[in-house]
């Protein structure tokens, strides 16, 4: 091929494919209006019917829903291996990924399309999980369809087991969350460009023994481990 032809083909290819910055720019923070079907009763009534919307460049790739009032340990001070006020299995919220959107967690593994409840878990202090996170706390995505009460689920087997089933796998669907002293009060969007990740920053309402507060809250909603 002529060098000419060959320099207009190499340009053609490289400018017609985004790149991986640029594809990642895309996504946006909306809110939603309305609450998920396919929630148990007794915690669709729990759960505020305003959420967050995440926009990729191909629409919509994930909505979240917190409950109403989160309960709070009362007296909690962060430490390293827990920053946030919660009991591992509570009931935080729920989670909706729309139909034709390719949604992972934090690991990779694909979560298919429908309505999923989200809880509160600490990562295990083992070997098998050391440098996969900067921090031990997680939310942990259920089928709504066998997640039916709103109980705080003790047993760590039982929780994992049924978030695995997020996933289609044997390990818990997992969303990392980030260090909450790094937050604001507003709600926004944030790309953390050294781990190519979207971290969704929020505040929630708390009541720690009948006392109301406020907990605020980073997710990493699109990004994966590199670990």
């Amino acid at each position: 091929m002529p060098v000419r032809l060959l320099l207009a083909a190499t340009l053609l290819v490289s400018t017609s494919l985004p790149t991986r910055t640029e594809a990642a720019d895309d996504h946006q923070l909306k809110s939603v209006k309305e609450g998920p079907t396919g929630l148990a009763l007794e915690i669709e009534k729990l759960l505020d019917p305003v959420g967050y919307q995440i926009n990729g460049s191909d629409g919509p790739v994930v909505e979240l829903w917190l409950l109403k009032t989160l309960s709070i340990k009362p007296a909690f001070k962060p430490g390293v291996s827990q920053l946030y006020p919660f009991v591992p299995g509570q009931l935080l919220g729920a989670m909706r990924v729309p139909k034709g959107a390719h949604y992972t967690d934090f690991r990779g593994q694909e979560i298919t399309s429908g309505t999923y409840t989200l809880r509160y878990g600490l990562q295990p202090e083992d070997g098998n999980h050391l440098g996969t996170s900067d921090t031990a706390d997680f939310i942990l995505a259920l089928p709504a369809k066998i997640d039916m009460k709103p109980d705080t689920i003790k047993d760590f087997y039982e929780l994992s087991e049924r978030s695995g089933k997020a996933a289609g796998s044997t390990h818990p669907a997992i969303f990392s969350l980030l260090d909450p002293a790094k937050a604001g009060k507003e709600a926004k969007l944030d790309e953390d460009k050294s781990a190519d990740d979207w971290v969704l920053t929020f505040t929630a309402k708390g009541n720690a023994n009948g006392k109301a507060m406020e907990v605020k809250i980073r997710l990493v909603v699109v990004g994966e481990s590199e670990a």
